[in-house]
Parts: C-alpha cells; structure tokens; sequence
C-alpha cells in the first residue's frame, strides 16, 4: 500500500466522527453531513503533501469541515425537505436549517462591508479553509498582520451580529 495513503488513514479517518459530529450540528441533515465528511476527506488528500506543516491537524480539520458545512448551507441551490414529506420532528429541523441560514446570510452581508484586507484574510481562512501560513504566502503579509486581521474581522462580525440580532 502507499505511503501518503497508510499516512492519511491512520491520521484522518479517525477524526470522521468528530467531524460528522460538527458537520450534522451545522447542517442538522445526516445526508448533507455525509457528504460535506467526504469534501473534507477529498480536499485533505489533494492537500496531503502540506499537512505536515500544520501544527494542530485536529483543528484544521475541524475547521475545514465547519468551513465547508457553512459554505453549503449558504448555498442557494440547497434543497430542503418537502413539507409533505416530512414528519412533524422534520418540520422543526427545516424551521432550524432555514434559521442557520438566515444567520449565514448575514454574516456573510457583513464580511461584505469590512475592509478590503480583513475581507481577503477572512474569506481565504473561515470560507475557503485555507491554513494562516497558505494566506502568508498567498497575499505577502506576516503571520502577526494575518492573525492581527483575521482576529479584527472576527471581532467586528461578531459585534455587527450581535447589534442585528438584539
């Protein structure tokens, strides 16, 4: 068998329950779960070759799959649940599914008003799952200015949200 993937079963595909977990409390449908597990799993193995790199693989895993669950419950071609199929537990899961999103759409109106820098480091690090040290090299800024921005987006989101939402 080869080496990455010997390399690969033995450190990623113990996490698939952690990150099934994370992804079905994001997404609330075990079927979207399923499949947002497996985009991680994909995006991992085309990344293999730079993960050594990364210090805490837990969290980065954790991230991408939170990432990638929150890309597709802000897509708009998600399809839910037909009323008339669905049992009254399912109404209040759609009711959940359709909030999520709601919350989705106004993170992302405000990621939409930060500065252009902020915007860039966001997006490639919480949308894109995109490591601190692959946005160094992809935009020329330090580690200390990446995490300053990043830490600065995030604050401002959260402030902005809570205002809306209070």
């Amino acid at each position: 068998m080869d080496t990455d993937a010997e390399n690969f079963k033995t450190t990623f595909l113990p996490m698939g329950r952690l990150m099934y977990a994370e992804a079905i409390r994001i997404l609330g449908d075990a079927r979207e779960a399923e499949d947002a597990v497996q985009d991680v799993y994909a995006r991992l193995w085309e990344r293999r070759d730079g993960l050594a790199a990364i210090a805490n693989i837990r969290a980065y895993v954790l991230a991408m799959t939170r990432n990638r669950c929150i890309t597709l419950a802000g897509s708009p071609s998600r399809h839910f649940t037909d009323l008339t199929e669905a049992d009254a537990g399912c109404a209040a899961s759609i009711s959940d599914e359709i909030e999520a999103r709601d919350r989705m759409v106004k993170v992302m109106d405000i990621i939409d008003t930060l500065p252009d820098n902020q915007r860039l480091v966001i997006t490639m690090h919480d949308i894109e799952g995109k490591s601190k040290e692959e946005i160094e090299h992809a935009t020329d800024l330090s580690a200390d200015n990446v995490r300053q921005l990043l830490s600065r987006a995030r604050r401002f989101i959260r402030s902005c949200f809570n205002n809306q939402t209070t």
